[in-house]
């Protein structure tokens, strides 16, 4: 599990970074006030990340990001001022990258920055250039920024990585290599990667103008010029992948049901028409709360969406295995991949009992809830059909007296 200790001495600083990464950040945060409190908490837990005052009183010399180094956490420094010594010290440190506290946008950049770094952990990248001395520096830049890094000698090959790696999020190329440029790369890579997917940085030496339209032409998200400085470098691969991010971002609210987290009606066609392509027999479940306008004409709307939530919670933690969706106003769906629909069956009517004596809570007083579930045959059919199948179970199963599986 991933967990981020914050080192800062200054009251408002820290009620500023307190509530950015509430905002900005689904991780454990520690906060600690000098080098003695970081010690402390670096001996009761283990650490992802570490953003960390350069100058505190206790430590005015740099000794807190020296400290949480020392233990292999990745560490981001704060500092108030910078000149060529400090800058120097801090890469000769190791540190990620340095934010100077000179306004309040340094502070969001510095979270939005950890947010990053966290997300890049296990994330797959590729530096594909010709020069061992080029793919090192650059390879040791990227696990820096907690990449997991492969590398590749020529286009070719780094064509072949990315056909059997799907999981690549980042590709930094050269132009200039054997077999196949960089150009010829990209064009390849982005007949089926598109750039919603995989973000890439095109490279080039200084003096070859044109370079960087044409690799963007081709498909790059972006273009660095070698020689570069490391915070350059940095900027460049973290602005990338923040854009990469936050299309992700959107596309997964787009398949999002705001209300209860649960996949929406149009992911739920969009797999369930993927499954279809499988040989394998699957069961579809279509799942109706028990008068449920009840709950909302008696107790009110806001009554009946935490009576959403709670079923919804409880339907995705019981089939976390499976896909399941909100497809309707008090209608859940469920695939129940690679299930025979009599095996299917015995999990729905164990679920319907489960539901059935859980102790729901509404405006913090008990209440129970009963479901109605229709089941189908999801083999060997169209969704429409199968749909239609399981819709008219539910039918029966309501007409039957409800709380029950047909």
């Amino acid at each position: 599990m991933q967990r981020v200790l914050v080192v800062e001495d200054s009251k408002v600083v820290q009620q500023v970074l307190r509530h950015l990464t509430a905002q900005y950040l689904d991780v454990a945060v520690d906060f600690a006030w000098s080098l003695n409190e970081c010690k402390d908490y670096i001996e009761k837990h283990k650490y992802s990340l570490a953003l960390v005052d350069l100058t505190l009183p206790d430590a005015p010399n740099g000794e807190v990001a020296k400290f949480t180094l020392s233990h292999a956490i990745p560490t981001v420094v704060l500092t108030s001022k910078i000149d060529e010594y400090k800058r120097q010290q801090m890469l000769e440190l190791g540190v990620i990258d340095y934010v100077i506290k000179d306004n309040r946008d340094s502070y969001h950049y510095a979270i939005k920055l950890v947010a990053q770094l966290l997300r890049n952990q296990g994330c797959k990248a590729l530096v594909a250039d010709d020069s061992v001395l080029s793919r090192s520096l650059m390879k040791q830049m990227l696990e820096k920024q907690l990449f997991d890094v492969t590398d590749a000698q020529d286009g070719q090959q780094a064509l072949e990585i990315i056909k059997s790696n799907p999981n690549i999020k980042l590709l930094m190329t050269d132009y200039a290599m054997p077999l196949m440029d960089g150009f010829e790369l990209v064009k390849a890579v982005r007949n089926f990667r598109g750039r919603d997917d995989l973000a890439i940085i095109g490279l080039s030496g200084a003096g070859k103008h044109g370079l960087s339209a044409r690799f963007i032409k081709y498909g790059a998200n972006d273009f660095l010029t070698k020689p570069f400085m490391n915070e350059e470098f940095h900027c460049r691969v973290m602005q990338t992948m923040e854009q990469l991010s936050l299309i992700a971002d959107i596309k997964e609210s787009a398949y999002r049901d705001y209300l209860t987290g649960m996949y929406n009606r149009r992911y739920f066609y969009q797999y369930a028409e993927q499954l279809l392509k499988k040989q394998q027999q699957n069961t579809l479940a279509l799942l109706d709360i028990d008068f449920f306008k009840n709950i909302n004409d008696t107790l009110g709307h806001e009554a009946g969406d935490q009576a959403l939530k709670q079923v919804a919670t409880l339907i995705k933690t019981t089939f976390s295995k499976f896909t399941v969706a909100r497809v309707g106003g008090e209608e859940f769906a469920i695939i129940l991949d690679d299930i025979d629909t009599a095996r299917g069956r015995e999990y729905l009517e164990g679920f319907r009992k489960k539901l059935a004596k859980h102790e729901f809570l509404i405006d913090d007083k008990p209440f129970s809830i009963t479901i109605s579930i229709g089941v189908a045959d999801f083999q060997n059919t169209d969704l429409t059909q199968a749909m239609r199948v399981a819709d008219a179970a539910l039918y029966q199963a309501k007409n039957n007296g409800r709380n029950c599986v047909v």
